[in-house]
C-alpha cells in the first residue's frame, strides 16, 4: 500500500527509529471532544550515558536530589543497578527499577504522577540497552504527560569517559538535551575532553557544560561514612559547626553549577521567568574598568 509506513526492524539497536517515533509522539496533539487545547505540565527525565563506573554518576544523582529538595521541586529517582544499589544508600526512600523484567513502564508512570523530574541512576553497562528498551516499550506513547529527555555525560581526565561521550553523541540520534559534567575529583583539568572531537560532537548538539569541583577529603570521608547526602549533613545538628559551614560552602558551589543548566535540569513548571534587562542611559552609565592587555606571546 502506498500509505503504509515502513516498519522498523526489531531486535537491533535502532536509535534513529526511536527518534522518529519520539518526534511523532511529541509533535502530535491529542484532540479533545470539546476541541479545547489544555496545557499539560512537561516532565523531565534525566539519563546518564557514561558506562564507566566510579566517575561520579551516583554523586551527581543525589546532589541533584538535594538541589531539587532545596528548590521544592517534586522529584523521584530509580536505582537500576541491582548489583550495587549505591544510590539507595544515600536516598533510602527511592526504589529499584528492573528494566529487564516486570513492567518498568508502569512504575515510571506512577513515579511521574507525583514528581515533575525523574533521575535514573546506575545504568552503567545497561546504557546501550536502555534506549532499545525505551524504543520498544510503550513508554513515550502511553505516558499521560509529555516528557523532555536530558542525557548526561560525566567526563573525567581520561580517554574512556571522553570516548564514551563522543560515541553516545554520534550514535544516539534522539530528541534530547545534552549535559556535560566535568568531574574534577581526580584532576583539576579536562584537557583531553577540551581538545577532543567528542566535545565538538556534543557542542553541535547544543550541549551545556558544567563542572563539579573535588569534594575535600574530610567532607568525602564524612559523606561516605555516614551514608548521607551533602545537604543532609549540612542540616544535621550532630555534625560539628565548622564542618557544616564547609559543607554549606561546597553545596553552594555545586548548586550554582546546576543553576547554569537549569533549563535542561528543571521541569518546565519550575523554571523561573527571565528578569527584564536593565537599560542604562549612556550619560549616566558607569564605564567598565579597563584591564591591561596581555600580549598573546606572553601567555
Amino acid at each position: 500500500m502506498e500509505n503504509q509506513q515502513q516498519q522498523p526492524q526489531r531486535g537491533g539497536h535502532d536509535p534513529s527509529g526511536f527518534l522518529a517515533r519520539l518526534g511523532a509522539w511529541r509533535g502530535s496533539a491529542t484532540p479533545f471532544r470539546e476541541s479545547v487545547v489544555v496545557p499539560r505540565a512537561v516532565k523531565r527525565l534525566i539519563l546518564p550515558v557514561t558506562r564507566k563506573g566510579g566517575v561520579g554518576k551516583t554523586f551527581l544523582a543525589h546532589s541533584l536530589a538535594d538541589w531539587y529538595r532545596d528548590l521544592q521541586v517534586a522529584w523521584t529517582a530509580y536505582e537500576t543497578d541491582w548489583s550495587s544499589g549505591s544510590l539507595t544508600r544515600f536516598l533510602p526512600e527511592i526504589k529499584f527499577l528492573d528494566i529487564a523484567n516486570g513492567d518498568a513502564v508502569a512504575e515510571i508512570e506512577v513515579g511521574f504522577q507525583s514528581a515533575d523530574v525523574m533521575i535514573l541512576d546506575g545504568l552503567g553497562p545497561l546504557q546501550a540497552y536502555i534506549f532499545e528498551w525505551l524504543q520498544d516499550s510503550r513508554f513515550f506513547r502511553e505516558l499521560s504527560v509529555p516528557v523532555e529527555l536530558t542525557l548526561v555525560a560525566v567526563i573525567e581526565e581520561d580517554k574512556d569517559t571522553v570516548a564514551q561521550a563522543g560515541e553516545a553523541a554520534r550514535s544516539l540520534d534522539v530528541d534530547a538535551r545534552w549535559l556535560v559534567v566535568r568531574n574534577l575529583k581526580t584532576c583539576p583539568t579536562t584537557e583531553i575532553y577540551n581538545e577532543s572531537e567528542a566535545r565538538q560532537e556534543l557542542l553541535k548538539r547544543g550541549a551545556t557544560e558544567i563542572q563539579l569541583d573535588r569534594v575535600p577529603w574530610n567532607l568525602l570521608l564524612l559523606l561516605q561514612s555516614s551514608s548521607k547526602t551533602l545537604c543532609a549533613l549540612r542540616d544535621d545538628p550532630e555534625v560539628p559547626f565548622l564542618e557544616r559551614q564547609r559543607i554549606r560552602s561546597h553545596v553552594e558551589k555545586v548548586h550554582a553549577q546546576f543553576q547554569l543548566a537549569e533549563r535542561i535540569l528543571l521541569p518546565a513548571s519550575a523554571l523561573r521567568a527571565e528578569p527584564p534587562a536593565e537599560h542604562h542611559h549612556p550619560a549616566t552609565a558607569t564605564p567598565a574598568p579597563l584591564r591591561p592587555r596581555v600580549a598573546p606571546e606572553r601567555v
